[in-house]
């Protein structure tokens, strides 16, 4: 059910009463309008796997929940606020080539939206500058394939990101203590100045912002299958945000140069970054083994808050990955989170299982639920 769509937050709270019992699911139909039809894998095409059906399949999984309504928020999300995770320049270039896509699907008379795929990559600034001015700038902040922008892609994912920023209002207001951000494209591999991964904004990077700005100091909790670089780098050197990462091992599975143990954040952050790469294969005993981990991490740097990157890539069914957790595992894994006792900001990422990832977005986030409300 959708309530007061393009109201800002005080709106919204002044209108629904009994608030602490209701969980907004936050959701914008402007990701329908970034839909690739394939991407290269190895050097290979083939159908793109970050689809659209991802999103409503958790959408109408998270809508038959208890207490669960949808907000359709108004875009509150600037530049200057997206400027204080990434630099202007990526934000100029992700426009830019919205705009430069919308132009040759038009001289083309293409039937449908033309993407550009970034094909050269500048390994240094003199490179990058030279690239920028070519006829071809697409790869300029790109570190890998799998990020192509079509004429709909600066607005979908603006969209996306607007909804990380909006629900971290909602939970920084205190009438709240838990929103799920159904963010799409997902964000966790975009850094400061790079985006790849199928990711161009880091959405959970923006809510912990604006969690840390107005409630002090905090946890980004990643759970998704691969490494959260992008947010790695974004926090590597902020002593506020503690940035924790529980993925495959970088040994040998994408994105291979970031995620390693021994990656414990910058020299005015040192230890507030930890990484937990997994074996291949990794099972829901190990998996939980890893958790708790986390978790005693999270506890003795006492938080305020806590932004849960939550991929569902790690289950079993998914297609693309070498995890082997169990669906029940993911009703454990929310209850232990939420056991934690903090306000929580839920932002989508991964799963490539499409269907599976309404399944287990519905689990973790009862699972959550159950822990707050004990």
């Amino acid at each position: 059910m959708s309530y007061f769509p393009g109201h800002p937050p005080s709106f919204f709270l002044k209108q629904v009463k009994n608030l602490t019992s209701l969980i907004p699911v936050l959701y914008s139909a402007d990701h329908l309008l970034h839909q690739p039809e394939f991407e290269f894998d190895r050097g290979t095409q083939i159908p793109y796997q970050e689809v659209a059906r991802r999103i409503e399949s958790t959408r109408e999984a998270l809508l038959k929940l208890p207490n669960t309504l949808e907000v359709n928020p108004q875009l509150n999300l600037t530049s200057d606020l997206i400027a204080q995770v990434h630099s202007p320049d990526l934000i100029t270039h992700l426009i830019n080539s919205s705009e430069a896509a919308r132009l040759q699907s038009l001289s083309s008379n293409a039937k449908e939206n033309l993407y550009l795929y970034p094909w050269i990559f500048p390994l240094n600034q003199r490179m990058r500058t030279g690239l920028i001015k070519s006829p071809d700038p697409t790869g300029c902040f790109s570190f890998d394939t799998y990020s192509p922008i079509g004429s709909g892609t600066w607005q979908a994912v603006l969209a996306s990101a607007n909804l990380a920023y909006y629900a971290a209002q909602l939970v920084a207001s205190e009438k709240y203590k838990l929103a799920y951000a159904l963010c799409r494209p997902p964000g966790h591999h975009a850094a400061k100045d790079m985006f790849g991964g199928y990711c161009y904004l880091n959405n959970a990077a923006i809510a912990a912002r604006q969690l840390n700005q107005t409630m002090g100091r905090g946890v980004i909790l990643d759970i998704d299958y691969h490494h959260g670089n992008g947010t790695q780098d974004i926090f590597w050197d902020d002593p506020d945000v503690f940035f924790i990462s529980l993925h495959a091992d970088p040994v040998d599975e994408y994105p291979f140069f970031s995620g390693y143990a021994d990656e414990r954040g910058g020299e005015s952050a040192m230890g507030t970054n930890l990484n937990l790469p997994l074996h291949k294969g990794c099972d829901d005993q190990s998996y939980l083994q890893a958790l708790d981990l986390a978790l005693g991490a999270i506890r003795q740097f006492n938080p305020h808050w806590l932004v849960l990157s939550a991929g569902y890539d790690t289950c079993a069914a998914d297609p693309s990955t070498f995890f082997g957790l169990n669906d029940d595992v993911y009703s454990v894994v929310g209850n232990r989170i939420g056991e934690l006792q903090l306000p929580v900001v839920i932002i989508h990422e991964g799963g490539y299982a499409v269907e599976h990832n309404g399944i287990l977005a519905a689990r973790l986030l009862q699972g959550i639920i159950d822990s707050l409300n004990e």
